[in-house]
Order: C-alpha cells, then structure tokens, then sequence
C-alpha cells in the first residue's frame, strides 16, 4: 500500500474511533429526538435541541432557516467545496405509535431522529485536529425541516400567508438561498426490510404532485328530498372509481402510485353532502411517467363533477422530484461501507416507490442518499422501532465520515472529481420556476 493510502487509512480509523468514543452522545441524542417528534415546520423543540447542541461542539448555528432549520459549518484546514449532512426534523401523524406524541399524535415513525444523530456524530468524528488537518474544505450541518409531506391545508395557509411557497423543507431551503453555497449533501435515512442489509443505497425513488380536491354539491334533506340536492359525496365516489379504472393504464416500469384519501365526506348523516374534499398524491419513476397519471387523475375527477352536476376545485401542489443518486459519491460510500461491515452485509437496492424531497436537491447538485438498517416494523407504521442502536446509528456514522475524508483529503481531489462529473438536471433558477409553474387551481366546470 502506497504512503498516501497508508495515511488515509489511518485518518478513516481515527474518525471511527471518535465515533465510537462518542457512542453515548450520539445514541443520547437521538433517543431524545424520538421521545420528541413534532410535524414539519412546527418542529420548534427539537430544532432547539440541534441548536444547542452543535453549540455543545464549539459551532455557531444559523436558527430559523424555513422556519425551523438549523444550519452549522465545521470548516477543515484547507479551503475547498461544502458538503452538506443533512439530517430531517421532522416526525409524521401515527396517533396509535407506542411513543406517538400525545397531543398531536405524531410520532418519528420514519426515523428521521437517527439522521439528526448521524448529523452530529459526523461533527463529533470530523472535530479532531489532526483529521481535519488532512482535509480541504467544509462540512455544513445542516437540520431540514418538513420533509414528510403531510398537512396539507395547513401548508396551504402558510402558503397563502407569505410564510412558506413550497411544502417541503428542502425545497424552501433552496428557494430561499440557504444551500446556495453547498456543493453536495449526503444524508442516510432507515430501511425496515431485511434484504436492505446494514447498508444499502436505492437506486432511486418515486417523483410526486400532491392534490387536493373540493367537490361542491347542493345540499337537502337527505331522507325528505334528496332530489333537490347535488350530492358532492356521489361525485367524489365516482371519481374515486374512475382513477382505480384507470391503474391498469399505468405502465409498470414506470411505478405510479395514487392513494386518495377523503378529508371531509359531509356535515351531518341527515343531509345530502354539499361539500366533499379529497387529498391524494400521485407518484411516479419520472416526471414523465407523473405527468402521464395526473392527466388520468385529473380527468377522472372532472368526471365525478361532470356525472353528478357538481362543480370541483383541483389544486395542484408542487410536490417532489425523483431522486437520482450520484455515481461518484455512491462509488466512494460503498468502498466504505464494504470496508466498514462486509460485503455480505452490503446491498445494491431496487427503485423505492416512496417519495423524498431530497429528490429535488439531486437535479441541482450531487447527492446520495443511502440507507442503514437496524430498525423493525414497518415505516409510517405503529410497529416502527429501532432494534439495534450501532446499526441504526454509528454505522451510518462512520461510512459517511469515512466518504468525507475520501472527498476533501488530497486537497478535495475526490471532491473535484465528483463535481467535475456532475451535470445539473436544472439550474437552481429553473428549478424554482418548474416548481413555480406546478402550483395550479382549476375549477371545472369553470
């Protein structure tokens, strides 16, 4: 082996070792993240939490960044690119959670408390002087709020109000130039299924654009003269079926998912329902396979309208993109994965059919998105749990500490190369317009 890989070898067993001697710390945050879930953007308790504890670690925390993000810079000897950790805030609503927040009922039933954790592990391993005296550049903590995309109206009205334009965390995070200065960003999110292993990477994930749908009827007694009305429910009903009649049209490969939901199905048993509201999202592989299905959605809902004589409101919401993993980065965290917990312990991973908004920061810069084992039950399920604490947090540590050091050693010549072989998707001027021109009202009949 070759002195300069002897070194590096020697700085990677160093951040593994503070990552172990740390162990305590890092598994004590996020156990108190998990017994503290709050819901996107609200996450105010929590937020302050990572804030004091990066100040903890001697860094200055930017605090409020889309309302609850918190930002951290951990600068290494030389000057060079930014990688951003990211780690998610948010929990989700899973009201029958064993440790789902009573008053909200909201619970970290997708794991996002073991990201914030993987986020200050990665300080805490990246801290010592004589690692960063190796190393060329800086590493952005970085705490994302909101990136479940759940509430909806209530996003909508924050909309409206001037608080927030996109409803996502890392979509409002870019539009308001908070990831103008980061080059890349990695962040490890759970994975439940055995055949994920200990750490594994999807090869990439579902686009999405979120609905919400108000059917306006006219109401009536329900049992003295329901003639005299226009029954929204009907509409909706049928409009619900016309989008099941349509799955046989989705193609396969292009792994479209639409699961509406009715938010509002009437006021009383004893009148006919005048006013019916529906939420669904409508997934896919590619924004065109996307596009292809919200046609058919569209379409089948102006049907239910137009059967029953009603009129409906589609209100189409940005939503996320496909994800894209970097070759580059996902070339260099797997050497370290494979390094760290074997080959036998490593997997190549199908497309997910979930949806992250990390998708959106991947057609602007470089980024990987991996996941670790060591959980159980089932994400956004009651049964989510974490099994095995070295799995589901210093795992996760190491290999992106290690994929750290790869990238900013040798005066971030690893760096350079992944961004050398980068080509955007979209710029991040197109990127707010695409997503600007996605946010739509249509009233049918209009």
């Amino acid at each position: 082996m070759s002195r300069p890989e002897e070194r590096l070898d020697q700085v990677k067993a160093r951040v593994c070792a503070a990552a172990d001697a740390r162990r305590a710390d890092i598994i004590g945050a996020g156990r108190a993240i998990w017994n503290r879930p709050e819901i996107g953007f609200k996450e105010h308790a929590t937020a302050a939490f990572i804030a004091d504890s990066l100040r903890s670690l001697g860094l200055a925390p930017a605090e409020g960044l889309a309302i609850t993000g918190v930002r951290a810079d951990l600068p290494m000897a030389g000057q060079g690119p930014t990688i951003a950790i990211l780690g998610e805030l948010d929990g989700l609503p899973v009201p029958d959670h064993p440790q789902a927040d009573p008053h909200t009922g909201v619970a970290h039933a997708c794991g996002h408390n073991t990201q914030l954790a993987h986020m200050l592990g990665v300080a805490m391993a990246l801290q010592d002087a004589e690692v960063a005296s190796e190393l060329a550049g800086r590493v952005a903590l970085i705490a994302v709020p909101a990136e479940e995309y759940v509430e909806l109206e209530w996003r909508r009205e924050q909309m409206q109000a001037g608080r927030i334009e996109f409803l996502g965390g890392k979509p409002e995070l870019l539009r308001l130039g908070h990831l103008d200065d980061v080059d890349m960003a990695m962040l490890v999110h759970a994975t439940t299924t055995p055949e994920d292993r200990q750490l594994s990477v999807p090869a990439s994930s579902n686009g999405m654009l979120a609905k919400r749908i108000r059917y306006l009827g006219r109401a009536a007694h329900a049992a003295v003269a329901p003639h005299r009305a226009v029954n929204a429910l009907n509409a909706a009903t049928l409009a619900l079926a016309a989008i099941h009649f349509q799955r046989e049209t989705f193609r396969d490969d292009d792994s479209v998912r639409v699961h509406p939901i009715i938010t509002r199905g009437g006021d009383s048993v004893n009148v006919v329902p005048a006013e019916v509201r529906i939420e669904t999202f409508v997934r896919g592989k590619s924004l065109e396979a996307v596009r292809d299905a919200e046609a058919k959605v569209d379409r089948s809902f102006r049907a239910g309208a137009m059967a029953i004589g009603a009129r409906v409101e589609i209100d189409t919401l940005p939503g996320y993109l496909p994800l894209v993993q970097d070759p580059g980065l996902l070339e260099l965290f797997k050497a370290n994965s494979v390094a760290l917990v074997g080959p036998d312990n490593w997997a190549d991973r199908e497309a997910t059919k979930a949806s992250t908004d990390a998708g959106d920061l991947s057609h602007v810069m470089p980024l990987l998105h991996p996941s670790c084992g060591g959980f159980g039950g089932h994400p956004h399920g009651a049964d989510f749990e974490i099994v095995d604490e070295t799995l589901a947090y210093l795992n996760p540590v190491k290999a992106l500490a290690m994929t750290i050091v790869d990238l900013l050693s040798d005066n971030a010549r690893g760096a350079q190369r992944v961004l050398s072989d980068f080509t955007p998707r979209m710029g991040r001027a197109e990127y707010l317009q695409f997503m600007r021109e996605l946010n739509r009202l249509e009233t049918y009949p209009a």
